[in-house]
């Protein structure tokens, strides 16, 4: 409604209730509502956060191998295995990820 020269402006009170109301609203139908769990909400997070699961188990699988080769002296049979190793389990994490994202997209059918 608008405010007219004669009317007295709106309580403060008010004010602030009705932006947290708002504000609320909004986040709700942008999807940005907070969820539990730190789980991205937007597209561009999800997929940052699956190229950095992958990257970190190749990059923990590749420096272990590449340690342990230094020690054991066994140049590159171990960093090739755990460069392998690190892979599946990026892999893994991404698939896994996924999975949740799917799930949360349908509304959680599956349980």
């Amino acid at each position: 409604m608008p405010m007219t020269e004669g009317d007295p402006p709106p309580e403060p009170k008010d004010f602030a209730k009705r932006l947290q109301t708002l504000r609320s609203e909004v986040k709700q139908d942008s999807g940005e509502a907070p969820r539990s769990g730190g789980v991205p909400q937007t597209a561009a997070g999800w997929v940052f956060r699956l190229s950095v699961e992958l990257a970190a188990g190749l990059l923990v699988g590749g420096v272990i191998g590449w340690l342990l080769d230094r020690w054991l002296g066994t140049n590159p049979l171990l960093l090739i295995v755990f460069f392998l190793l690190g892979a599946t389990a990026g892999i893994y994490n991404v698939i896994r990820s996924a999975m949740q994202l799917n799930r949360e997209a349908g509304g959680g059918k599956d349980g």
